[in-house]
């Protein structure tokens, strides 16, 4: 059985004031929204959580499990496939054969874990038929139900929209971005991976884009090549964990401006360590990046249109011709050019 990658992240980070918190569900579409009406009331937002002082965003789908739910599922931009909690298994009555096993490789680590036979899985216009996904253990989905991988969505346009708590998920139209987003052209790589050229200070890095991490990572030769900017007290160690197991140490400090197309990306902390998953993308030998919600969750909307390779952008309100949000007292903020140009 092939190897999944899973890598939704939580990372304890004492220094930050930003921190992860329960999330919302999804709107398919397609067809009518799926939510739960129990759940109106609720004093978080349902669909797509914004990142504040208090804590990290997040994205949630509204799946359903062989016809059964709305079930939340983290939305995932860096796992090729998705993953279920114990939880859903017993309420759906998926039955767990002890022998079958599937290898997952998360931002920490690989493991070996318990696999369980979906005969579909529909989230929005987008379905998956008779599919073998893994289990993974409780603590890692913070009370979702489960992970909505890439697997599937190639032909899949995602609209999230924290401004609105709406996200939208269904086939393509292959249209332009409307008037007031910045594109930013992605490439596909290992099964769907969110791929961008761009800049750490001078130093050329892949980014990933990558909406199941809650906060931003660099690897080890990003860390070296610019690590000596920063002095050793304005530098914090900081413990990563991942979907299995295995737990990395980092050193989390102020990155220089990074650079994706022309969205500036200012006052950004990141923790870098020689972390797994940049071996499984094949980018630990190379200066790479992988942005998380601590800073996506800043947007007022963001697409991704598998189709078209891009990755959309929409910032609030500009202050002149840019407009600055900050996260955290360290000022986590985007600057990103609010017309489109």
């Amino acid at each position: 059985m092939r190897a999944s990658l899973l890598s939704a992240a939580a990372m304890i980070l004492p220094s930050l004031a930003c921190q992860a918190g329960a999330g919302p569900e999804v709107a398919d579409g397609t067809e009518t929204s799926v939510t739960a009406a129990a759940e109106t009331q609720a004093p978080e937002p349902l669909y797509a959580a914004p990142t504040r002082r208090d804590r990290v965003g997040r994205v949630l789908a509204a799946v359903l499990v062989n016809g059964r739910g709305p079930f939340r599922f983290i939305l995932d931009t860096g796992a090729n496939r998705s993953a279920l909690s114990p939880r859903l298994v017993e309420q759906v009555g998926l039955p767990m054969d002890p022998a079958t096993v599937v290898g997952v490789h998360g931002v920490t680590g690989s493991a070996m874990l318990p696999a369980v036979q979906v005969e579909s899985l529909r989230a929005g216009g987008i379905e998956l038929r008779n599919v073998s996904l893994p289990v993974l253990d409780e603590h890692v989905f913070a009370g979702a139900d489960g992970i909505l991988g890439v697997e599937g969505l190639q032909s899949a346009r995602i609209e999230v929209d924290f401004s609105q708590d709406r996200v939208v998920i269904g086939p393509s139209s292959r249209l332009r971005a409307p008037r007031g987003f910045l594109t930013v052209p992605v490439h596909l790589e290992k099964g769907g991976l969110l791929m961008v050229s761009g800049r750490v200070g001078r130093v050329p890095v892949q980014v990933i884009i990558d909406t199941g991490a809650e906060h931003t990572l660099g690897n080890a030769p990003l860390r070296d090549a610019i690590v000596h900017r920063v002095s050793r007290h304005n530098r914090s160690e900081t413990s990563v964990y991942g979907v299995t197991e295995d737990v990395s140490t980092g050193t989390t400090f102020l990155a220089p401006d990074i650079s994706i197309g022309k969205a500036r990306l200012r006052n950004l902390r990141v923790t870098f360590d020689d972390l797994h998953v940049f071996d499984v993308w094949g980018l630990a030998g190379e200066p790479a990046l992988l942005v998380g919600m601590d800073l996506l969750g800043t947007l007022k909307q963001f697409v991704i249109d598998y189709p078209r390779r891009e990755f959309q952008l929409k910032a609030y309100p500009s202050i002149g011709k840019q407009r600055v949000r900050r996260c955290a007292p360290y000022e986590c903020a985007t600057r990103i050019p609010t017309d489109g140009t």
